[in-house]
């Protein structure tokens, strides 16, 4: 799909760019939130972006970057806060970088993202409005907005002292806030937090440099769920752990990437694999088989494709695992397995079924003309990006009709929402 034309700046707003220039503060009044978390107000008809605003506030803001198009404000004073705002509950919010909407109140931040993701989708898809009025977007879905991470990763920084810190990095910074707690951890990995700088402190003295991240990751959301490392940190353990899904156990460990909300991967996957069946499904950028092994319960024959060469080895032995003999796992990146290039015939024609769970980035433009070239019976895309979602819609609706869209709350306090789209080939 070529990118859309950008229309020249009209005089009014060349004229309020103009006025901007010599302003370095503002009163605002924040209209809503928009994809990415930030608060949208404006000033002169120019949008200008807000972090850590909520629909309602009236703020004192000083702007920080100029745009022909738009401008990036960061709040000086709350003058008068909206209706949704609250003191965040984490005592590091104000400072770290991996929330961005623990100053709005729990129940209203789901509503915020799924209405924005719908506003990107109609803006920047250049989807056929009929198509979206026709598709069924169901409630979105929620589960525990606190203690719910599976994974983290969290850096790691040695001081001339010789002490070393942990934590995540300042919001548009690559400086470290140390942090001792983390209320979106599942419990068990929260409370591993503490105990990290004495068992990097303990391993460096024996002669083992600290990495310079760690990931971490739990089973469950138990207070004694097992945690592992990596790399491995003496007193933590390292290899796999195991999850159980209806009928099915799957493991992976700390370097893989899982669905990261403990409380919502049962319905996440149902949504996703849903009730279609058929002979030959094909599963792109697989990781370890998190939906491969509920696509194997309706398909004759599933390919998992897989670039990652430990989450291939893990989504391999969870097919053992779990008996799935009709089922197979090729490792290689997608962009060239579709074509063919990376053996085998690649994303042939006929199939019954393609599911994709890309990356942020989304599909590259070879994985969408390749789908567009095979054109299966039916293709479910979940995404992590409203955006990137937006922009492979608009290639894929002109040959696949839009189902349905559901929103799930994959990343509560965050700006992120995972979405699962269920489209249909024309015709």
């Amino acid at each position: 799909m070529p990118a859309p034309r950008k229309q020249p700046l009209s005089a009014e707003r060349l004229e309020n760019l103009a006025a901007l220039a010599g302003i370095s503060r503002l009163e605002l009044t924040i209209e809503k939130v928009v994809q990415g978390g930030d608060g949208l107000a404006r000033w002169r008809d120019l949008p200008i972006f807000v972090p850590r605003a909520a629909p309602g506030d009236v703020v004192e803001a000083r702007i920080t970057e100029r745009r022909p198009g738009y401008a990036r404000a960061e709040i000086e004073e709350v003058i008068s806060p909206g209706p949704l705002r609250r003191e965040a509950p984490c005592p590091f919010y104000a400072r770290c970088g991996g929330c961005q909407l623990q100053h709005i109140e729990d129940d209203a931040q789901l509503g915020l993202k799924a209405a924005a993701a719908l506003e990107a989708l109609r803006r920047l898809g250049g989807i056929d409005p009929a198509q979206l009025a026709r598709c069924h977007v169901g409630e979105p879905v929620a589960d525990r907005r606190w203690g719910y991470r599976l994974r983290a990763r969290v850096h790691v920084q040695q001081d001339e002292d010789g002490t070393t810190g942990v934590g995540f990095r300042r919001r548009r910074s690559h400086d470290l806030v140390r942090v001792d707690r983390c209320p979106v951890l599942a419990p068990a990995l929260e409370a591993s937090l503490p105990d990290l700088p004495r068992l990097l402190d303990e391993a460096a003295r024996s002669g083992k440099a600290a990495p310079g991240r760690l990931s971490l990751a739990t089973e469950g959301l138990g207070e004694d769920s097992l945690v592992v490392a990596s790399p491995p940190v003496v007193g933590l353990p390292a290899g796999p752990l195991e999850i159980e899904l209806p009928g099915r156990r799957l493991t992976f460990d700390a370097r893989c990437f899982v669905q990261a909300h403990g409380g919502l991967l049962e319905t996440l996957a149902r949504s996703a694999v849903g009730d279609f069946e058929g002979e030959t499904a094909v599963d792109l950028y697989a990781g370890v088989g998190f939906f491969t092994v509920g696509l194997a319960d309706r398909y004759g024959a599933v390919t998992a494709v897989e670039a990652e060469s430990v989450a291939a080895r893990y989504a391999r032995n969870n097919l053992r695992l779990n008996g799935l003999r009709h089922c197979q796992v090729e490792r290689a990146a997608v962009e060239s397995w579709v074509d063919g290039k990376a053996g085998g015939e690649g994303l042939a024609n006929g199939l019954d079924r393609v599911l994709v769970d890309p990356p942020r980035v989304g599909l590259s433009w070879n994985v969408r003309r390749a789908l567009l070239r095979a054109a299966p019976a039916r293709l479910t895309y979940v995404s992590c990006d409203p955006a990137t979602l937006a922009r492979d819609l608009g290639a894929l609706t002109r040959d696949f009709d839009l189902e349905s869209i559901t929103f799930f709350d994959m990343f509560p306090q965050t700006a992120h929402l995972e979405t699962v789209v269920q489209l249909r080939r024309r015709g």
